[in-house]
């Protein structure tokens, strides 16, 4: 599911950039990593985040980049339109520049999932939910705020009231959050079954500015 996934978003990044062309993209692409320079390495170094936080904060300032420059640099697009051969090397290039920026993006998210993956430890390969188990992913979330949209609270106290009580069976934990069971028992699976996904993560770890290490997916 993850490689088909990987492969079909980067397919269509590539045609987006086909049709897009190559021209306003890069500079796009030249503007968002000086945002991220300034922002990771530059003077607001010191006001970013630690982990998937200011991982995330990287993928906004990309955003706000882009599309800022897409709207100032329609007038050298439709210059560059105007010459038949322009326009077509113009859209040649931008193949490789779209699915380029497709990996990136695939990267960005598998970070995140594998980070949410890592927080979700305490639940992984168990047959019940006990006390334990409870206590580890109520700090794991304490310990990284910004899974605790994914990773409800009130749910925590709910399984933890049923614990002190008795296990909860894995195959159980949709009575208590959907998400989370889905997670356990459909989308984990797929993601470790993935040929492409770790090769990525590797990869990604080395890219500048975005480039983070994660632990492995744990089985």
């Amino acid at each position: 599911m993850f490689d088909l996934g990987i492969a079909a978003f980067v397919l269509l990044s590539a045609f987006a950039g086909w049709r897009k062309g190559f021209i306003a993209p890069l500079f796009a692409v030249a503007l968002s990593l000086l945002g991220l320079y300034a922002i990771y390495a530059g003077p607001g170094a010191g006001m970013v985040p630690s982990g998937t936080a200011g991982l995330g904060l990287g993928v906004v300032v990309i955003g706000f980049a882009a599309t800022f420059v897409m709207r100032i640099g329609g007038s050298l697009v439709s210059l560059v339109r105007r010459v038949g051969v322009l326009q077509r090397a113009d859209h040649v290039l931008g193949v490789p520049l779209g699915a380029l920026t497709g990996l990136v993006a695939a990267y960005v998210a598998l970070v995140a999932i594998v980070s949410f993956d890592n927080v979700l430890a305490p639940f992984h390969g168990k047959a019940t939910v006990d006390q334990a188990a409870v206590a580890a992913l109520r700090a794991a979330v304490a310990a990284n705020p910004q899974f605790a949209v994914m990773v409800d609270p009130s749910m925590l106290d709910a399984m933890a009231a049923q614990v002190a009580k008795a296990a909860i069976p894995a195959d159980q934990l949709a009575t208590f959050d959907q998400t989370l069971a889905f997670y356990e028992t459909t989308v984990r699976p797929a993601l470790l079954a993935s040929v492409s996904a770790p090769i990525l993560v590797a990869v990604g770890e080395r890219l500048p500015f975005i480039g983070r290490h994660v632990d492995g997916l744990r089985h």
